[in-house]
């Protein structure tokens, strides 16, 4: 047994032993609910609502993946503050950043971001923590941060977003200096390019940014593609460009990248084709 179906009959397991749920409550009323507990950062009590969903509406996939997803994220919580290893630590923590950009629970995400940064302090944990900051208009604060960070360890990514904030307060010479100088290997992934397309849109350099953007879209899997896009479209680094037909055009662009036949799903659990494919064979 994959430890995908593992973790779907454990939590079918726990929900059956669960407290039943309170009287008039439907399962969408209990998922809502879970969704209003979640946001506030009240992960137990979304657990607990979530389990409520998914036992009243079994037949309901999405129920029981929320709580089996939110179940996993409460145990890992845990575990962040016992976890000795290094690397398994730093494993856990980067899994429940991701989590909580993926909810939108940015307070988590900035907490834990600084505990990453501390430990690690190198580019990666900084551009990291500087684009939840700078979700969160956090503008200063990731300014200050990525500065102090050791010019040996700054990449374009780093400095990409140093210029973002330093736009964003107005500082647009000290960000055009940056954006004039900044230099992508040629083999850059596009997380870094979209930095670099974030800086050059702000900076006020409309056709690098455009270029940089398509680039962006053309270099990430399919699955995740639909993702950068909504970001692109939100951002406020892209502001002045979202009206254009040049900005427009580059939403349309296509992956280059093969992928497999994964449904690109949360994870392997819920997936059709699990056990029949390379990343749920642990490949």
């Amino acid at each position: 047994m994959d430890f995908g179906r593992v973790l779907v009959v454990l939590a079918i397991g726990t929900i059956l032993v669960c407290p039943v749920a309170a009287w008039g409550e439907s399962a969408e009323q209990a998922f809502a609910n879970g969704k209003t507990l979640l946001a506030k950062g009240d992960f137990q009590g979304a657990l607990k609502a979530y389990a409520t969903a998914a036992r009243a509406d079994r037949a309901n996939r999405d129920y029981l993946q929320q709580y089996t997803l939110v179940r996993r994220i409460v145990m890992l919580r845990d575990r962040l503050g016992t976890e000795k290893g290094p690397k398994r630590w730093e494993y856990v923590a980067r899994a429940l950043h991701s989590f909580y950009v993926s909810q939108d629970l940015y307070s988590e995400a900035l907490a834990i971001d600084k505990k990453i940064h501390a430990r690690l302090n190198n580019a990666s944990s900084a551009r990291m923590l500087a684009e939840t900051q700078l979700a969160m208009r956090l503008n200063e604060e990731a300014a200050k941060m990525l500065a102090a960070l050791d010019p040996n360890k700054a990449t374009p990514a780093t400095q990409a977003l140093l210029g973002v904030a330093l736009a964003r307060q107005n500082k647009l010479d000290q960000a055009r200096q940056i954006a004039t100088r900044l230099e992508l290997p040629e083999n850059v992934g596009p997380r870094m390019t979209y930095c670099a397309a974030r800086l050059h849109a702000i900076a006020g350099n409309p056709e690098q940014a455009i270029r940089l953007l398509a680039r962006v879209f053309e270099g990430v899997p399919p699955s995740q593609i639909d993702g950068f896009k909504e970001h692109a479209r939100l951002c406020p680094d892209f502001a002045r460009l979202a009206s254009t037909a040049d900005f427009a055009k580059a939403l349309t662009t296509k992956s280059k990248v093969p992928e497999s036949a994964c449904s690109g799903g949360r994870g392997c659990a819920n997936c059709p084709k699990r056990g029949n494919c390379p990343h749920s064979r642990g490949q």
